[in-house]
């Protein structure tokens, strides 16, 4: 079975692609490139931790970018702004829809992410998670190792394909299981 997994570089999206690698799941990550990015993809920044990240672990990383997209969105962004005018919720919307394109076009069966319940104000809160799955096509395909027992089960874990026993219960932004 294979996966599509959010890899942003930074230590949640890593933690999330080795619990799942560790279960023998094939994994490939995507990456965003958005006009507020402020990295060198070549030497320092995201698109770097991110590539390192996947050099690392020895899996495919994908890069889109979503300037336009991402601009359009930001323009009037249906679930509002968070703090600093960021569009949070629907930021994340779109990058699952990416996510699921790739994750159809590589014939992959789920998509993962680092995201920590309650870890983000804007976005990580139960009801947030619901709304990006649901906006984003991906109902019940969307696995949080990080947070996967304090959420209900996704249908790779109800499947088998993943083993639910071997995903954590981290909540918050200090990481602590709970």
């Amino acid at each position: 079975m294979k996966a599509v997994a959010l890899l942003s570089g930074g230590l949640d999206s890593t933690l999330a692609i080795g619990v799942i690698l560790e279960q023998g799941l094939e994994v490939e990550t995507v990456n965003f490139f958005t006009p507020f990015c402020q990295c060198n993809r070549k030497k320092s920044g995201c698109g770097y931790e991110a590539k390192r990240a996947a050099d690392r672990f020895g899996v495919k990383l994908k890069i889109f970018n979503l300037s336009i997209e991402y601009m359009e969105m930001i323009k009037n962004p249906k679930y509002g702004y968070g703090r600093n005018l960021n569009p949070c919720i629907d930021c994340r919307i779109l990058m699952h829809k990416k996510a699921k394109e790739y994750m159809v076009e590589i014939g992959a069966s789920f998509v993962i992410t680092g995201e920590v319940l309650g870890q983000r104000p804007m976005s990580q809160y139960r009801r947030a998670l619901k709304i990006i799955e649901k906006e984003s096509g991906l109902e019940g395909l969307v696995l949080r190792p990080l947070s996967a027992n304090l959420l209900p089960p996704t249908v790779p874990e109800e499947m088998g394909i993943v083993d639910r026993e071997k995903l954590l219960n981290i909540s918050g932004r200090s990481r602590k299981p709970q």
